[in-house]
């Protein structure tokens, strides 16, 4: 193996076998190695001696990670680490292996309410004016994306990587293709909504032939532009959660597409509409799998949503009789 990393820790053999191990399988071994570098630089500063890794050491490594790391970024660490974890254990070493998700049990979005949406919309308005002319291109496509996840509450790529052809301005429709799970589905604009996506389509930026939103360069815009883009919105308008653990899941993106789901419920009990029939339809709206995928939702935003998860939960209880043994 082609490995220049000295690792120095008491498994300093164990670590090198495995990194072996896992180039032998067809692993990049670039990509992860940092992640063990950070492990075997822990394990030396904390004077662990022997081949067992006790619970103790392992939730002190993953608590000593950059505060600046995602919760996603941690996961990345915790999964990777798990797999040596497993090979120690193979070769009959006790090695603890954590849970792979920290935060996303206990998760609790933040939901938008109208006063929030009106002024993250003045927030991205007043961004295509205060731009750098590097970014005016990407933040004038961004304030048309904005107001397309809050009305209708898309996921991340299903705007970014949207075609022009996929936009019907005729008809007010989007069509999804290729999303989560690999489906597609057709989701309708409110008439203001599709007003402003005109007005966008006449601009010249669209791609005829690809991209609705093309970058500067005619590429998609990057994830990392987009969210940071997102933070700045939230900063300028002073939103934020307060006490957040190190490593807490914050205010993103994907929040806008919980609040629509939320406000589509409430709007559906507040108007006295049968669930039987509506909340299918939200369900194949939102590209949720299933039913319970929509549940899922509400279960995040009890705090907002009780009376709205009590409705929901009674209804799908009623789609699946019990199995009387």
């Amino acid at each position: 193996m082609k490995n220049t990393v000295q690792f120095k820790s008491c498994l300093k053999e164990k670590l090198n076998s495995y990194m072996e191990l896992r180039e032998s399988q067809g692993c990049q071994v670039l990509k992860i190695r940092h992640i063990f570098i950070s492990l075997d630089q822990y394990l030396l500063k904390a004077g662990l001696s022997g081949h067992s890794l006790p619970p103790a050491v392992i939730d002190g490594w993953i608590a000593s990670l950059p505060e600046k790391l995602s919760v996603n970024t941690v996961n990345i660490y915790i999964s990777t680490y798990m797999q040596f974890a497993r090979y120690l254990q193979s070769l009959g070493y006790d090695a603890f292996i954590p849970e792979k998700a920290i935060g996303s049990k206990n998760y609790s979005p933040y939901i938008f309410h109208e006063g929030d949406l009106v002024a993250l919309i003045q927030a991205v308005d007043a961004m295509v004016f205060s731009a750098s002319e590097k970014h005016r291109h990407n933040a004038a496509c961004f304030s048309v994306m904005l107001r397309m996840y809050i009305g209708c509450g898309f996921r991340l790529n299903e705007i970014r990587l949207l075609k022009t052809k996929d936009v019907d301005l005729e008809y007010g429709i989007i069509h999804v293709r290729n999303a989560k799970g690999n489906r597609d589905r057709i989701v309708p604009m409110h008439e203001t909504l599709e007003e402003c996506v005109k007005i966008y389509s006449e601009s010249g930026i669209p791609q005829k032939e690809n991209l609705f939103f093309p970058s500067g360069t005619g590429t998609p815009i990057s994830c990392s532009w987009i969210r940071d883009a997102f933070v700045k919105c939230i900063r300028y308008i002073g939103i934020e959660k307060p006490n957040l653990p190190k490593h807490s899941r914050n205010i993103c993106l994907h929040c806008l597409r919980h609040s629509f789901a939320v406000a589509a419920f409430r709007r559906l009990d507040n108007n006295g509409l049968d669930m039987y029939d509506e909340i299918p339809v939200l369900s194949t709206y939102m590209g949720h799998e299933n039913l319970y995928g929509t549940e899922h939702y509400l279960h995040m935003t009890t705090e907002n949503s009780r009376d709205i998860l009590d409705k929901v939960e009674e209804f799908n209880k009623g789609l699946f009789p019990e199995v009387l043994e």
